[in-house]
Formats: structure tokens, sequence, C-alpha cells
């Protein structure tokens, strides 16, 4: 992100939102470029949700979004129980009701954290795990 939002736990809560406020299209794309799974983003904004909660605790517009966030937190709460269909599939995104409740809500709360319902999504430095990490890279003697 570009622009300055506040604190760190801000900053985190902000960049687990903007993948979630993003439309389905936005969401399939963004995380079948890294590759990473749906329930990544359940797994960013959990990670945000303590942070945000415990460090943004004095702040009037943290205070106005806490019942919208629990509320997130909510659903995904639901999606991970007993459901006839799997939430956590890309066409999941585009389909289930949950899903849009989420995406209506993280907008709303962009708006009162950062001004703005949508942003760019955030990139990700991604790396690959090693091959083999048993075996150590060859040795090149004759290397100054």
């Amino acid at each position: 992100m570009s622009a300055y939002y506040g604190s760190s736990a801000r900053r985190l809560m902000i960049a687990a939102l903007i993948p979630l406020a993003a439309d389905a299209a936005a969401q399939q794309a963004w995380l079948k470029s890294f590759p990473i799974a749906t329930d990544d983003l359940l797994y960013d904004f959990d990670n945000a949700l303590p942070v945000f909660a415990h460090e943004e605790a004095d702040e009037i517009d943290a205070a106005a979004v806490m019942e919208e966030l629990r509320t997130i937190e909510d659903h995904f709460r639901e999606m991970c129980g007993d459901r006839p269909a799997d939430p956590w599939t890309y066409e999941a995104l585009a389909n289930d009701p949950a899903w849009a409740a989420v995406r209506a809500l993280a907008r709303e709360i962009l708006f009162v954290l950062a001004g703005d319902r949508t942003l760019p999504m955030p990139h990700i430095n991604f790396i690959p795990a090693a091959i083999d990490t048993a075996t150590p890279p060859p040795v090149d003697h004759l290397a100054p």
C-alpha cells in the first residue's frame, strides 16, 4: 500500500480487508496468481483481527467497525461449519451468499478505516519452497 493508514495494526487489518472487499473475479484472479487457497483470506483476517482489536481499542473509528468485523468473523465461523456446499472453492467466491455479505462488510469497513471501498490488491512476495532441503547444494571449490 502506498498511502499511510496509521498504526501497523490498522495497516494489517486494511491489508486483510482489501482482498475481502474485492469483487469475486478479482479475488479469484489474485488468489490464482500466487497460487494461494481461498481460505487464506480467512487466515489473514483471523491474524489481523486480534491485533487490531487490541491495538486500536481506544480509537473512535476502530470501535465503530468492531461490530462489523465481528460479523465477518461470524460469517467465517459459519462457513467453517457443516454446510451443503464447500465455501472454500474459487467458484464459491462468486456464488456463496456468505462471501457476498463478507465483501459488503469489508467495503464498508475499508471506507471507515481508509476512506475508500476499493483499494489495489496487496502485493505478496511469494517464496516457493525449496526443492530438497535435506541435501545441501553442491559447492564450487573453484569459485573465488
